[in-house]
């Protein structure tokens, strides 16, 4: 936490700690010089290091952002060094909309004000020579704009080919074209926001624990939630104006009991979780991930809006995702879209292992309901069915005294379609009355979202 010292807040001393530092083993007049510069650009130098206030909480790296300021038509970007501290790394004069305001309507020629992603970068040959060297389109009228009614579109950061001069664009921010070229290696599209406010303040204390505690308290009740058989908790992380679409959580419970099936934990996990303020709203940005064992995939980028409820108590208002990977955009429900191809991609091999070691340990356990899990309803073998070949096996059971059946090296696993495999491993059987060692074969099915043994044949 950042603490006043002596008029300074405390990254600014380290940083004058570390200057100081540096130039005490300069001789004495290079010293003196150094010094005398310090105190002239004492002014500028502070600025570098104070903390904007539309910055809460920042885990991704590289860290950049780009604040425009209205009042001032002036622009910066800022980043984070390796020892984790706020700098300015570009300051420009901009021009955005001839009108004051935020945007509300399509041509009122106004800037919108708030968190903004870059979707995408439009190089200068495709351009026309009004947009300069080069465009980024931001995401307006993002999730929130169209709930308020904003309407629009095609607003980008972007160059220009003529005299830059104050609020002279159509609702864009514009740069000139130098300065564009100097800042473009520091956007990384789906990521770094351009936040838009009308006069920036800045705090005296980064980060503000409490704040930061009490947002990810929020949203990581809201993740963990979805690890509840009802949906009423993760509805208790939303305002009471914003109800979410919960048409998928049927489907969610029946592909997390498929995991569970197999003792396969579905874990969510939040990534590189970063979090701006604009006025009362906080809006998060982070990777979403699923893991299950060590298996993990990112479902995509999403974005979380956060207001303060009659209580005061920070609530969702929104829930978008910014970028689902394309291959999940037709679905329309990113989130189970995202879930179905990981279990798709759920390394079936390692399923299976683990299925026929289970089983094995079953069968050497002499219990027949258990055992009896592991075949599917339409399994025959040795001219039995199902039941019938579980009535043989339970009269086994109590005809030896121990049964102790392992596998010796690796599964020959052979996938034969959707939902069907081939499984050949030299099995040693060993009873309190009869031993051998030799091929065994399974035939196995998908059945209930679990691998099952539908042919079992002994192959000498």
């Amino acid at each position: 936490m950042i603490g006043e010292v002596s008029g300074l807040c405390a990254c600014d001393v380290v940083r004058y700690r570390r200057w100081w530092g540096n130039i005490h083993s300069m001789g004495y007049v290079k010293a003196f010089f150094l010094g005398f510069c310090s105190v002239f650009f004492a002014g500028n130098l502070l600025a570098q290091v104070q903390v904007p206030d539309v910055f809460i909480h920042t885990e991704s790296r590289p860290f950049t952002a780009v604040v425009v300021e209205r009042a001032t038509q002036r622009l910066w970007v800022y980043a984070k060094d390796n020892d984790g501290f706020f700098y300015e790394r570009h300051s420009f004069p901009c021009s955005t909309g001839e009108v004051a305001g935020d945007k509300r309507l399509e041509g009122d020629r106004k800037t919108p004000g708030g968190v903004y992603f870059f979707l995408t970068e439009h190089e200068e040959r495709f351009l026309a020579p009004i947009y300069g060297t080069g465009a980024f389109p931001i995401d307006y009228p993002n999730f929130m704009d169209q709930r308020e009614g904003r309407t629009g579109n095609a607003i980008w950061l972007h160059g220009t080919n003529k005299a830059l001069r104050p609020m002279d664009s159509n609702g864009c921010v514009a740069l000139e074209n130098h300065n564009l070229d100097a800042m473009k290696r520091d956007i990384r599209l789906l990521r770094t926001p351009m936040i838009i406010v009308e006069k920036l303040g800045f705090q005296g204390e980064y980060p503000q624990e409490k704040t930061v505690e009490n947002l990810k308290k929020l949203i990581h009740g809201w993740k963990n939630a979805l690890r509840s058989e009802s949906y009423h908790a993760y509805l208790a992380a939303y305002s009471a104006d914003f109800l979410p679409d919960i048409a998928w959580w049927s489907d969610w419970l029946i592909l997390r009991s498929e995991f569970e099936a197999e003792n396969i934990d579905l874990m969510f996990e939040i990534k590189d979780l970063d979090l701006f303020r604009t006025g009362d709203r906080v809006t998060g940005i982070f990777d979403f991930m699923v893991r299950a064992g060590e298996s993990s995939k990112n479902l995509g980028t999403r974005l979380l809006y956060m207001e303060p409820d009659a209580y005061g108590n920070m609530r969702i208002v929104g829930d978008p995702w910014l970028a689902p990977p394309e291959s999940l955009l037709p679905a329309g429900k990113p989130l189970m879209a995202g879930l179905n191809t990981f279990s798709r991609e759920w390394n079936a091999e390692d399923r299976i292992t683990r299925m026929v070691d289970d089983w094995l340990e079953a069968w050497s356990s002499q219990e027949i309901e258990p055992y009896g899990a592991f075949y599917a309803e339409g399994f025959r073998s040795q001219g039995r069915n199902r039941r019938a070949w579980l009535r043989y096996k339970e009269g086994l059971n109590r005809q030896y005294d121990y049964i102790r059946v392992k596998r010796e090296g690796p599964l020959d696993i052979r996938m034969r379609g959707a939902g069907r495999a081939e499984v050949r491993f030299v099995q040693n059987y060993e009873s309190s009355g009869f031993a051998t060692r030799g091929r065994k074969r399974l035939d196995l099915i998908r059945e209930d979202g679990r691998w099952k043994i539908y042919r079992e044949i002994w192959e000498g």
